[in-house]
């Protein structure tokens, strides 16, 4: 039940609150995925501190904003550059949110060493 709250956090941060400008920009920008990934980062935290202990939840998602930034900088600019084919630009978008949940996933088996 725990792990499904931390998803449910990811969802609020990476596509709830990601504006249009955001998810259209951040491929291209620096300014723009930095953005994405601080409103993610305050969600994901508001949602840690729900599961974890608070010096639990700072770690896990410090761990979790970085690797998010990651995996956004490779793949944000992958879907951009396909943004016009919809059978390329899906699968990638797929494969962001797999990876995403993946990390969260370690981080949440994890999150006992991962304490700041």
């Amino acid at each position: 039940m725990n792990f499904l709250i931390i998803l449910l956090g990811h969802w609020v941060g990476d596509f709830v609150l990601q504006t249009s400008s955001m998810a259209n920009e951040k491929g291209h920008s620096i300014k723009w995925l930095l953005l994405h990934v601080l409103l993610y980062t305050i969600t994901l935290l508001v949602t840690a501190s729900l599961v974890f202990s608070w010096q639990i939840a700072f770690g896990y998602t410090v761990i979790s904003a970085l690797l998010h930034l990651v995996t956004d900088f490779f793949t944000s600019k992958l879907a951009a550059r396909f943004a016009d084919k919809p059978r390329i630009f899906y699968p990638i978008l797929g494969f962001d949110q797999l990876l995403h949940v993946a990390c969260l996933y370690w981080a949440y088996l994890n999150a006992d060493i991962l304490a700041l």
